[in-house]
């Protein structure tokens, strides 16, 4: 595959007509049969002995095709699905799903058929759903599935592209909790891929929200372009990828044959285009279920409705730990529902129980809530279930009615919230669906998917600021680590400042070396990395004897620094990530990262000042600690080692620890940079 990204797939979004090669009575060319059949779709069967199978009529070959189909399902196995396909494409067919060759087709047989197909529709510049996939589903249309469409699949505006058959199953047994434009599952994403999907529904017009359930990037540039498509079209994208862990990574690879790469890579490059990633299915779900709806929340102002005095105090603490603290009611609002009825002193949580009667008071409360232009969401907490009978099922209906009602008048995005992770019944989903109101399930992953959407914003990474290459020497040397004194020198010409130091070759040298520099002195080995673990850094030489102490000390050539105390100190790095490319890192650094663990967050590099800046912001000691003038002195060190990494490509890695920051100004008291082999 080459990075360009091709998004002919429209037609698999409105099959018509259908072709099934290996049509059969039963397994998967019955299952491709009655699904493309569905909706009106009109099928034919390919078989070379058979007149009908399936319930449609067949014929011997794919050059006997009355008509031409909008797709070609081929439903064959390792031994005779080369030749089928070669025949579809000599015919002229461009359009293909193949949900096989999949863990059934092991072995040397196998391993051929896959290479042969992969082969032939690259060449052919086919579009191929799979192979190894479930295929794709389209609510109310023909599908290429190989699984159940369950009822209450239902149109909507959510696009899911997902990487695993099971996911893809899952999704579809969901019930009409979430419209779908389509689920699509890609397997081993033979002629087009992730990259190709998410940019046809960055420019689809029926599609709001884009999820992704990914193992692993195929193309990560042209995923890069695919997540920019989608920002510019103000579709949030949600993301959800495996391969963490080590065990996942392996699992990952035998299962796809990609490499996973860094996962803090990824997760810079997410972060670059608003992408939205989280770590379940549950909040995967929950987070399309509010991105798909047809209003988005427009501020954090959140009102709750609630039958419960312990949810209304439970739904509180999620919304605080969400990022959006309830709030007190608008002064007006709080008097009109005093006024109306009787609760003394009405605080957000609004808990309404046996204050009135719920078929007076719910749909009133809501409304009211709705409609007042402070109030920027409403969340209905009622406990939803399909197995309530008799009042809940009334009360939870009821509930969906109101806020239904509500969010077609207000201005306000509406939620209904249940605590009970159990089902909805569909009536209640049905109802909320009328007026665009998604019914989320689990009170923390529902008040996490409204916040998140809340403060959503489309966002492409900042142009780094225009400069000239640097010439730097130093890194004019076969790969390894750099000294220090030589990774210095290099931040120094692109304008990081470093202490001042001086090379001594022996005790004699130090000496002389600190009666240079005038003031209190480090003296540290001059060579490898790691040196304080190997005794190679002594501090608080206050004169030139004790600096030459430390030198006879340490043994061999040192590095004499002038000591720098105070300031916070700052962990600040490049790695260049062999999928993503340059990642800039920033977190705590020196003696007070050991107090507040891993606190490190990414960025793609080359990066620009405002990007870095936020980034150094959104790493919360930092922000707590640092002055506007600190945060922009971190921030201008990490634009100049997204510099360095776009000027040289042989670095591989640069690592400043620490980077002491005070007086709005960030000196480089360590430093390391380390050169790849090749370029």
């Amino acid at each position: 595959m080459t990075d360009a990204l091709r998004t002919d797939f429209a037609p698999l979004l409105d099959v018509r007509r259908a072709a099934v090669v290996g049509a059969s009575d039963r397994g998967l060319g019955s299952t491709l049969i009655e699904n493309l059949s569905a909706h009106g779709g009109e099928v034919i069967g390919v078989h070379p002995t058979r007149e009908t199978a399936g319930g449609v009529p067949c014929v011997p070959s794919i050059a006997d095709l009355p008509w031409r189909p909008d797709v070609v399902a081929i439903g064959l196995g390792a031994r005779t699905i080369v030749p089928a396909l070669d025949e579809a494409i000599a015919a002229g067919h461009r359009t293909f799903v193949i949900p096989g060759l999949g863990a059934e087709a092991a072995g040397e047989e196998g391993d051929t058929a896959r290479t042969q197909v992969r082969e032939r529709l690259n060449a052919a510049d086919a579009v191929c759903v799979g192979f190894n996939c479930m295929g794709f589903a389209v609510p109310e249309r023909p599908s290429g599935w190989i699984g159940t469409i369950c009822p209450g699949f239902r149109p909507g505006a959510v696009a899911a592209i997902v990487g695993s058959g099971s996911i893809g199953e899952a999704v579809l047994a969901l019930g009409p909790r979430v419209g779908f434009r389509n689920v699509v599952s890609i397997g081993s994403e033979t002629s087009r891929d992730a990259s190709d999907w998410l940019a046809f529904h960055a420019a689809d017009e029926g599609t709001r929200a884009i999820g992704l359930f990914l193992e692993a990037v195929r193309r990560p540039a042209a995923f890069r372009v695919a997540l920019a498509r989608a920002a510019e079209a103000e579709k949030p994208v949600v993301v959800m990828k495996v391969g963490r862990s080590e065990a996942a990574a392996r699992n990952a690879m035998a299962h796809t044959g990609a490499i996973v790469g860094s996962d803090r890579a990824f997760d810079a490059l997410c972060r670059s285009y608003g992408a939205i990633r989280v770590d379940d299915y549950g909040e995967w779900l929950e987070q399309l279920e509010v991105l798909g709806a047809p209003r988005r929340p427009r501020g954090l102002r959140a009102v709750v409705l609630t039958n419960s005095g312990g949810e209304a105090e439970l739904v509180a603490d999620l919304a605080d730990a969400a990022g959006m603290p309830l709030t007190p009611l608008p002064d007006d609002l709080a008097r009109d529902i005093d006024a109306a009825y009787p609760f003394h002193g009405v605080h957000n949580p609004i808990d309404y129980w046996a204050f009135a009667d719920p078929e007076v008071i719910v749909p009133d409360l809501t409304m009211r809530c709705a409609t007042h232009p402070e109030v920027d969401i409403v969340v209905s907490n009622i406990d939803q279930s399909w197995r309530f009978s008799n009042g809940e099922r009334e009360n939870a209906i009821d509930a969906c009615r109101a806020m239904a009602d509500a969010a077609l008048a207000g201005g306000a995005f509406c939620a209904v919230l249940s605590t009970a992770v159990s089902d909805p019944a569909d009536e209640c989903v049905l109802e909320a669906a009328r007026g665009g109101v998604p019914v989320l399930i689990g009170a923390g992953m529902g008040m996490r998917a409204i916040a998140r959407a809340a403060q959503w914003a489309p966002r492409v990474p900042e142009a780094p600021p225009a400069a000239s290459p640097v010439e730097a020497p130093e890194l004019d040397r076969p790969d390894g680590h750099l000294a220090e004194a030589d990774a210095k020198a290099v931040l120094v010409r692109y304008g990081v400042s470093a202490p001042r130091e001086i090379r001594a070759a022996d005790p004699d040298g130090a000496r002389r070396a600190a009666e240079e520099i005038g003031a209190t002195v480090v003296v540290k080995a001059d060579g490898p990395a790691h040196k304080e673990k190997h005794g190679g850094v002594i501090l608080g030489c206050t004169d030139p004897d004790r600096a030459a102490a430390a030198a006879e000390r340490i043994g061999g050539p040192v590095l004499v620094c002038e000591e720098v105390r105070g300031g916070a100190e700052v962990l600040c790095g490049l790695v260049r990530d062999p999928l993503y490319g340059p990642v800039v890192v920033v977190g705590v650094g020196g003696s007070w990262a050991e107090a507040v663990g891993d606190t490190a967050r990414a960025a793609l590099a080359p990066i620009g000042p405002g990007d870095a800046e936020r980034l150094v912001r959104a790493v919360g000691p930092l922000a707590h600690r640092l002055g506007d003038d600190e945060v922009r002195a971190v921030a201008d060190a990490l634009v100049v080692l997204g510099r360095v990494a776009h000027d040289h490509p042989r670095v591989s890695e640069i690592d400043v620890n620490p980077l002491v920051v005070r007086d709005g100004v960030g000196v480089a008291l360590d430093a390391l940079i380390v050169l790849a082999e090749d370029a």
